[in-house]
């Protein structure tokens, strides 16, 4: 039974570490961009570093590269100590309270010297644990010190999240929120179990703490996710989008060049490598679609104006293949020369009271004039800023 506990906790903990380390390597590009995210980057990076130190295959190949497991150990503790003061200066960012950030740098700065001091003065010692007996090497003090660093940066770190995530009105910043929270609570209980073990030594302990760790490294690896997923269901929805425009928006300015303010690629450079911002991309090409209805207009005559567009579903398919119909006429009149109409058409509504509803609407005409025969389908909701 212990057995089994102890090697699922190991699992855990081996996959909390490699998902971590997968949700920083996603998460980089963002924190170059951001200096709160680059601070957040650090400090998950640097619990990921000693994380992947406790990891018995890693420490065994360091310890026959380096022939010194003692460094190594030391090493992984500096590393998750960077990480309890770099998320404490996280916080003092994200918040704007608390005290000055030198003096939390000043004092972190002096703990982890501390921590160095304590190993370099111990008595000669080749590990840096607390094992199933005798006394903690390097010293009591040493793991004082330590265990002191993380939990009152794991405490603060708690309190915060759960504060703010109950101000948060946005459902993927309160999940993010709680997600790190609870990650660091988790962070927490690992620590707790080392101010148990060392007077207690109960084997069961570090079962437990395989599991917290592993634990932590998910909830954490998760909790910087979020925005990723987002980010990257954002940037499908706008590939989706452009997409759909495309066939519309190429033949629209084929038949009006000059409304267009770049000449039209190919098909997928247009739709993966914009000349620009997808979002802005999407919405130059509304602008530019709505110029050359605004030209082609002349070229169909009252009577084959689209009625107004009811509301329903139903309708409201029927007249976006009806608007794409008369765009289709207009633009081959339109290149096969033909004079404007003296009684034209005004084919120009939006399609909706807001940009993302006349975005919807152009995304149902582009469809219609794609696949004039294809079944009516309404599109999935456009939604933009």
């Amino acid at each position: 039974m212990f057995d089994e506990i102890t090697g699922i906790s190991d699992l855990i903990e081996d996959m909390g570490t490699g998902a971590i380390w997968a949700a920083v390597l996603l998460r980089i590009p963002a924190a170059c961009r951001d200096r709160r995210q680059r601070g957040l980057c650090i400090a998950v990076a640097a619990a990921a570093a000693a994380m992947t130190l406790r990891l018995g295959p890693v420490s065994k190949a360091i310890g026959l590269v380096a022939r010194d497991p003692h460094m190594t150990q030391l090493t992984m503790h500096l590393f998750g100590a960077v990480s309890a003061v770099v998320v404490l200066d996280f916080l003092l960012v994200v918040t704007g309270g608390g005290p000055p950030r030198q003096r939390l740098h000043l004092v972190g700065a002096a703990l982890l010297l501390s921590l160095v001091v304590f190993d370099a003065t111990a008595p000669a010692h080749t590990r840096d644990t607390v094992a199933a007996y005798g006394a903690p090497l390097p010293s009591l003090e040493f793991w004082l010190t330590l265990l002191g660093m993380h939990l009152a940066a794991d405490s603060t770190c708690v309190i915060v999240c759960w504060r703010y995530s109950r101000r948060s009105s946005k459902g993927p910043s309160r999940t993010s929120l709680l997600l790190f929270g609870l990650g660091t609570a988790f962070a927490g209980l690992f620590w707790v179990g080392y101010l148990l073990y060392i007077p207690v030594r109960s084997p069961w302990i570090p079962a437990l703490q395989s599991l917290a760790m592993g634990l932590h490294g998910l909830l954490r690896a998760a909790s910087i996710s979020v925005p990723t997923l987002l980010d990257t269901r954002q940037v499908v929805d706008d590939v989706r989008t452009l997409h759909r425009l495309w066939p519309l928006w190429r033949d629209m300015v084929e038949a009006v060049p000059f409304v267009a303010l770049y000449k039209p690629r190919n098909h997928l450079r247009e739709v993966l490598c914009p000349q620009g911002p997808r979002k802005l991309i999407i919405y130059r090409w509304l602008v530019e679609i709505r110029d050359a209805i605004l030209v082609l207009q002349e070229h169909v005559p009252t009577d084959r104006a689209a009625a107004p567009e009811p509301g329903s579903p139903a309708s409201r398919c029927g007249d976006a293949h009806a608007f794409a119909r008369m765009l289709r006429e207009a633009r081959r009149a339109k290149l096969a020369g033909e004079p404007p109409h003296t009684d034209a058409a005004r084919l120009v509504h939006s399609g909706g009271t807001d940009l993302a509803a006349e975005t919807e609407f152009l995304v149902r005409v582009a469809t219609a004039y794609r696949r004039p025969t294809a079944p009516c389908t309404l599109p999935k909701p456009v939604v933009l800023p």
